[in-house]
Parts: C-alpha cells; structure tokens; sequence
C-alpha cells in the first residue's frame, strides 16, 4: 500500500490541532498542559532530521509526520489559550534592580486618545472620575517608557531595543494607566507578547484599535456609553483574550489568526456578526442567535435604532460566545 504522505502530514496536523482545544474544553486535560505544549519544538528539528535519515526507506513518512503532529500540538496550544505564558519569557524584574516612576496631567477637550505600544509586560487601563490623566510604570534600568503628552492625547512607547524582540532579552514592563472619565475615549494599542487587562469604565467610548502578536488582552467595554457609533477593530494573532461588549452603538472588525477569544454579547443587546471561518470552532449556534447567511443576529437587529454590527474573520481560531444579562 502507498501512502500519500501529504494527506497523511495534513491528517495528523489537523487531528493534533483539533485535539488539544478539545481537551481543554471537556477538561480531559489541563488549561496548563496547553502553554506546555509550547515547549515541543525541538520536536520540529527532530522530525526534520529523521525525514533525512529514513528518506530512501519504507518509513520516510515519520520524520514528515512528526513535524506535521508537533506543529499541530503546538498551533493547538495557542487556540486553547496557551499565549497566557508567552510573556514569561522576558527578562523579568528585580527588587533590586526595577525602576519605578510616576507621571500625570490634565486633559482638555470633549475627547482624549490613547496610544500604547508595549513589547514584553503587563498593561492595566482603566478610568477614573475627573480630568486627569496618571501612568505609574516600572521597568529595567535605563529602559523607561517614552511618554508623549498633550491636552488631548497620551502616547506610550519603549526605546527601540537594538533588535529583533525574540533575540533582545527585553526586560519585562509593568505600566498602570488611569484614563480621564470626562472625556469621550479613543484608544489604541499594539501588545508583543504582552499581557493587557483594559476597563474602558463607564464613560463615553469613540473608539477601540488593537493588534496582540502573541499576549493575551482582556478588554471590558460593558460599561461604556456611545454619544455616536463607536469603531471597534481588534487582530490577535497567536494570541487569546476576552471582549465584553456594551449594550449601545458600535461597528468595526475583529480579526483572528490562530487565537482564542472570549465574546460577552448582553443579553439585551441588538447584535449582528458577520462571520467568515477557515478551520475554526464557535458557539453562536448555542448563543441564541439567528442566522441569515454568513451572519448571526439576534431577533430585533433589522429594527434596531442603536445596535453592533462587527465583521469576524476567523483562521484555525476559536470563539466562545455568551449572552448573559450583563457582561461580563
């Protein structure tokens, strides 16, 4: 019998990446043993060797199978929400050597924005009643944030480290951000391997922008009230996260690639998604849901004065839906 050595590579790929998801969510195994998995590649290089090894024999197909299971295993891991560990791998923080500092002003105006750039860390936003603007950061020595202030603005950044990240040694970040809740609030963020945990809180929300390469991001929106339709446009790639949405007006993208996310959608909501899904899993058929085509909504949609309208591009992803009363 000849084995086709293509269907079998895609075969056991597609069964190793299904598989661990699947695990995880019948709880047959661990969310730990996901970041685990991570640790497998060397399995790749092995597998390239024995192809080499075995190529002129009857089992040439094991070094190709190899390869094909432990990128399975792998790319498995990031969709059950293995990312979580990701940012452990940076340098971390000393008592005896972190720098802590402290910085705040007023903001003027109907509106302020919010930029964040933060490779390798932790980052907390939330807002607070007033004018006023605070970040309190800890970070390595000769290594602060650059902090660009205005009456309507704050943008975050780092030092450029000299390198690609994977092969700089960053050392990790600890930023803290209290946002203005006067304001109507614009954010946007890139996070590398970077946790981000952002409660947008009840103020007026314009708009939300975020790319997350290989972190997680949990992003509260519950709360937050809509003078117009506000823009919502998320990617995660290799990463994993939660979005709680809010009952008021919003459009926008979300994009996922070989991610996991987290969606709260308030019962009371007026909602539709668009769905486009290439070797993906979701629930909106168990959400309560209706759907017309590619898209799910709920009942009043069509009606609805004040309502979310996002797009969803999903790749080898999966999305976990709830529609509770009140999210999160």
């Amino acid at each position: 019998m000849r084995i086709d050595r293509s269907l079998l590579n895609w075969g056991v790929f597609l069964i190793a990446l299904g598989g661990v998801p699947l695990a995880v969510q019948r709880d047959w195994a661990d969310a730990g043993i996901a970041g685990d998995l991570l640790q497998l590649w060397p399995l790749i290089l092995v597998g390239v060797g024995l192809g080499l090894i075995l190529r002129w024999t009857p089992v040439a197909w094991l070094g190709g199978a190899l390869v094909a299971g432990t990128i399975g295993l792998m790319l498995g891991a990031l969709v059950a929400g293995g990312m979580q560990g990701i940012s452990t791998a940076c340098v971390g923080l000393g008592s005896d050597d972190s720098v802590t500092t402290s910085d705040s002003g007023q903001a003027s105006g109907t509106s302020f924005e919010l930029q964040v750039n933060l490779s390798c860390g932790d980052l907390t936003v939330t807002r607070a009643a007033g004018a006023e603007w605070a970040l309190r950061a800890e970070y390595g020595p000769d290594e602060p944030p650059t902090i660009v202030a205005a009456d309507t603005s704050l943008t975050i950044g780092q030092p450029d480290s000299g390198g690609l990240f994977a092969f700089s040694r960053q050392t990790r970040n600890d930023w803290q951000v209290s946002l203005p809740l006067e304001a109507a609030l614009s954010v946007g963020m890139t996070l590398n391997a970077a946790n981000g945990t952002v409660d947008v809180g009840a103020g007026s929300l314009e708009r939300i922008q975020g790319t997350v390469n290989a972190g997680v991001l949990d992003l509260d929106l519950s709360s937050a009230t809509t003078e117009q339709v506000a823009h919502l446009s998320l990617a995660f790639n290799f990463a994993s996260g939660s979005l709680a949405l809010p009952d008021a007006a919003m459009t926008g993208a979300l994009e996922l690639n070989v991610s996991a996310l987290d969606l709260c959608v308030p019962a009371d909501a007026e909602a539709r998604f668009e769905l486009e899904s290439t070797l993906s899993s979701d629930d909106f058929s168990g959400s309560g849901l209706t759907q017309v085509g590619d898209s799910w909504q709920t009942s009043g949609f069509d009606t609805a004065t004040e309502r979310i309208d996002v797009s969803i591009t999903s790749t080898v992803s999966s999305i976990s839906v709830q529609r509770p009363e009140v999210c999160p």
